[in-house]
């Protein structure tokens, strides 16, 4: 008999943080502590959802903005922290209007958490943006599901050899979990962490995964390689039909 699993409870912070938020325990501890260490002036956070995330952003930043595509988002929770700028658009449109605005405001970015359209596409170009900024202080980006294939090959697909203001890149800077609750034979969760300096790096950068034969390894076991044949498939088959 299966039995489903929770990734989340006992998390021990119900008290404090009472917004719905979709991390494992190990991802919580984690996102909490750079943010308590960090204490960044800015911070930016694309993909809201149930405002879990964001509320722990609230605490430790000084200001943050917040970018969600479902206009539902800002009616549920826009006024609900006083530090927060909660915008309603595509973030290929708004994550360059928020970048203009911190430049001409003269506010210091030190934080980003994406975690929005869960498309290979979708997270490189969500990372892009990044990697044409120039810093000002250190910016510690943060990519929620590493551990998914589709996002794990946007995140690899960036080009951070382009920013010379790349220090460090770790897909698994946290694990992911495989078959959470519901989600039969699927991988998810996993932090990943880029970390930006103003000073230009020296050499070449790696795109490091401490935890790569852990992901090789439930891949095989998990439903990805089939789904991924069916969308390589996919094109084909409607080729043939035309």
């Amino acid at each position: 008999m299966l039995t489903e699993q929770n990734i989340s409870f006992p998390n021990f912070l119900e008290s404090e943080f009472s917004y719905e938020w979709h991390m494992s325990r190990n991802e919580r501890y984690a996102f909490i502590k750079l943010l308590e260490k960090i204490k960044p002036k800015v911070a930016i956070e694309i993909g809201c959802f149930k405002g879990g995330s964001l509320e722990v952003m609230s605490k430790y930043a000084d200001k943050v903005y917040s970018i969600d595509i479902n206009p539902e988002v800002k009616e549920k929770l826009d006024g609900k922290f006083d530090n927060v700028d909660l915008r309603i658009g595509t973030s290929s449109k708004v994550i360059p209007e928020i970048l203009k605005e911190i430049e001409e405001k003269g506010e210091i970015l030190e934080f980003v958490l994406i975690d929005g359209e869960h498309t290979v596409n979708g997270v490189k170009n969500d990372i892009t943006h990044f990697l044409k900024y120039i810093p000002k202080s250190n910016i510690h980006v943060v990519f929620h599901d590493s551990f998914n294939p589709i996002c794990r090959k946007g995140m690899k697909k960036a080009n951070y050899t382009s920013c010379p203001y790349v220090h460090y890149v770790e897909l698994d800077f946290i694990s992911g979990v495989f078959n959470p609750g519901k989600l039969y034979r699927q991988m998810w969760g996993g932090l990943g962490l880029v970390l930006l300096k103003p000073e230009k790096r020296r050499g070449t950068i790696k795109i490091n995964e401490c935890q790569r034969k852990i992901f090789n390894t439930v891949y095989w076991k998990s439903v990805h390689p089939l789904r991924d044949r069916l969308m390589f498939l996919k094109p084909l088959i409607q080729k043939m039909k035309n």
